[in-house]
């Protein structure tokens, strides 16, 4: 199992967010740690040049990859950056896609992907949600206005929380996407429900780490 982890240099919501310190630590570190003590065979860092010495010195034996500066731009999407370390690196693995702005993800959630992954042919974080969500033209989405279900016994639904997505090269290469054929998704806490997409994100995840 290889981790891909795609960050680049700048962003418009958050000052140069994948390297700001979070807990003492640059934000990028939380998932590089976990991925360090998991079941990962391989860490690359997909990244901009002026960021590979800091990975160089956390000292995790980490790959760095220098991504093409046409995948570096706002418009670009993961998968661009997947599609170009795959050709470049001739990569014929199991991939795991691990995105920095989840910082909360454990190393006991990478394993449990991994593990679930045995039985499928990719696999996607998500978390579970009890909330009632309605479309913009007033239709409720996922329940019955008459039959109003019980929190309690309601099994409520999984929502994408970003954190981390397996698939495999050949896979990714052929549907032009991180995830296809029979999917499974693994449940992590509550609380990883967060990414890091704005200041409130920051801080709202900043207190949790503080916390803990």
């Amino acid at each position: 199992m290889i981790a891909i982890v795609p960050i680049r240099a700048g962003s418009k919501g958050i000052p140069n967010k994948n390297i700001k310190l979070l807990g003492g630590k640059p934000l990028v570190w939380w998932v590089l740690n976990a991925l360090k003590n998991s079941n990962v065979n391989q860490i690359i860092v997909a990244t901009d040049k002026e960021y590979m010495n800091l990975i160089s010195e956390f000292g995790m034996g980490i790959i760095t990859y220098a991504r093409d500066s046409k995948n570096s731009k706002d418009e670009s999407s993961t998968e661009d950056v997947l599609i170009e370390i795959i050709n470049n690196l001739k990569l014929d693995d199991d991939v795991m896609l691990v995105q920095a702005t989840s910082p909360l993800t454990t190393s006991d959630d990478i394993n449990n992907g991994i593990e679930l992954y045995k039985e499928f042919d990719s696999v996607l974080s998500v978390v579970e949600q009890k909330r009632f969500i309605w479309h913009k033209d007033g239709v409720p989405m996922n329940y019955n206005t008459s039959d109003r279900p019980r929190r309690q016994d309601w099994g409520g639904y999984y929502v994408e929380n970003g954190a981390f997505y397996i698939n495999h090269s050949s896979n990714i290469l052929k549907d032009n996407n991180r995830l296809s054929g029979n999917i499974g998704c693994s449940v992590m806490n509550d609380k990883t429900y967060f990414e890091i997409d704005s200041e409130d994100d920051w801080k709202i995840i900043e207190s949790i780490i503080n916390e803990s």
